[in-house]
């Protein structure tokens, strides 16, 4: 028997993806956009990385440099 109805929900989506061919590819297509999505999300998330440690070794390069010459000149 089903206990609640989440089983229910998915015993019934399972239903309907055994006996519906338009419902598999339906659900196909939305895991096929969902990896995109997921995936162009990552390649984002790298980019923003990358491009917040060069301005932040840029940043730390030109501090030494200003520490250097602020002891040069004393």
């Amino acid at each position: 028997m089903i206990k609640s109805r989440a089983g229910l929900i998915l015993g019934a989506a399972a239903l309907l993806l055994a006996c519906s061919p338009e419902a598999r590819k339906a659900v196909r297509k939305w895991a096929v956009k969902g990896t995109e999505t997921v995936l162009d999300l990552t390649e984002m998330a790298k980019d923003a990385g990358s491009a917040a440690q060069s301005r932040l070794q840029s940043l730390t390069t030109r501090n030494e440099e200003k520490i250097s010459s602020n002891t040069a000149d004393n």
